[in-house]
């Protein structure tokens, strides 16, 4: 890595709130992975806490401006979203809290909007939970709670009416390589998603593990006995050369 870095200046509105926010790659027809100089954009949303609305803003690398402001209203008992965005076809992902369901941002139509999550949802801790892709690339939801591991999908019929039904259902110690069940209290969390390789992070104790979803196949990553974010990083960049695009708040 150079350092190379490129800063943008944050929206005035989003400088007194907690922010979240994704980077993307727009350029199709490439392998991503390789997008040094390919053009991107930025999402940021934030929760503006006096008109108990959701702000997003979204800057575009081809314009170099900040596009207009959306936003949507929420209930008053709306929390920040401060969980990892997912990018699951043209939108993004993030859940709220506990009992608010999730946050769906289209990157096409430009809109914010709330949409709930499974019955089960409420019952478990947010970092147990976890925005994926699930089968035939539609919404889903991976829910932590040791030994067993949920996968959810969201299914829209022709009406419009959204539904959530039950995937599957893992034990965990069919999944080769991670920790074993231990008597007592087991720390448990999921720590991030990679969509490029759809694939969660999560700690066990003191064990982080990546665990591909596809074929359930797990690799130890770190041991460690403090619970740390996680940021999944795919490389943009080619062989022979790199530089780094650094996303700074």
């Amino acid at each position: 890595m150079t350092g190379e870095q490129r800063c943008l200046v944050v929206p005035p509105l989003f400088k007194r709130s907690f922010l979240n926010g994704a980077v993307l790659c727009t350029d199709k027809g490439h392998v991503h992975g390789a997008c040094q100089f390919s053009h991107f954009k930025v999402v940021l949303v934030c929760k503006d806490r006096k008109e108990k609305k959701l702000l997003a803003f979204v800057y575009s690398s081809d314009t170099g401006v900040w596009g207009d402001l959306i936003s949507t209203e929420v209930p008053s008992h709306i929390r920040d979203t401060c969980t990892h965005g997912s990018l699951v076809g043209n939108a993004f992902y993030w859940l709220l809290s506990i009992r608010d369901g999730i946050l769906m941002f289209d990157l096409d139509m430009q809109r914010l909007a709330l949409i709930k999550g499974p019955p089960v949802v409420n019952s478990f801790c947010r970092d147990r939970r976890q925005i994926i892709q699930a089968e035939n690339g539609v919404v889903g939801l991976a829910i932590l709670y040791y030994p067993r591991l949920e996968i959810w999908q969201r299914n829209v019929d022709f009406h419009g009416v959204a539904t959530w039904l039950l995937q599957k259902t893992i034990e965990m110690c069919t999944i080769l390589g991670l920790p074993p069940q231990l008597e007592g209290g087991v720390t448990q969390k999921i720590l991030a998603y990679s969509e490029e390789i759809d694939a969660i992070f999560i700690y066990v104790n003191t064990d982080v593990c990546m665990v591909q979803l596809k074929s359930m196949q797990s690799k130890r990553l770190h041991e460690s006995c403090h619970i740390n974010n996680y940021h999944p990083f795919t490389s943009f960049y080619t062989p022979g050369y790199y530089s780094c695009l650094a996303f700074m708040l």
